[in-house]
């Protein structure tokens, strides 16, 4: 558990930086890719092609791996300090290896899948 203690500055960093990510970006590529391009509203460039073309460059690579990645560990820090709420003490060190062992396995995922596009 000292481990944890001793990264706790990371996490906090994390989960700020996760939270500013998410607050300034999900609600516009949720508006933008899941509403709007469907729908056909505005310019008819975002097709699938088009899309998959801006996620596999680079810049699109470091795009998404930012969002996904920072999403997660401020999830992550969430879930901590909800298992922390119910259990108490007894499951701090449970909750804290279990939501940030997520937090890195979904970390690793994202590398793998978005290192594939």
């Amino acid at each position: 558990m000292r481990l944890i203690h001793k990264l706790e500055p990371i996490f906090w960093m994390l989960f700020g930086a996760g939270g500013f990510v998410v607050a300034f970006t999900l609600p516009a590529l949720i508006l933008g890719v899941l509403i709007l391009a469907p729908m056909g509203a505005g310019r008819p460039g975002l097709t699938y092609d088009r899309a998959h073309l801006l996620a596999s460059s680079l810049p699109g690579k470091g795009f998404l791996l930012v969002v996904i990645v920072l999403a997660l560990w401020h999830a992550a820090h969430h879930l901590r300090h909800f298992i922390l709420d119910l259990f108490g003490h007894s499951g701090m060190v449970a909750g804290a290896y279990l939501s940030y062992g997520l937090a890195l396995a979904g970390t690793v995922a994202a590398l793998a899948v978005v290192g594939g596009l």
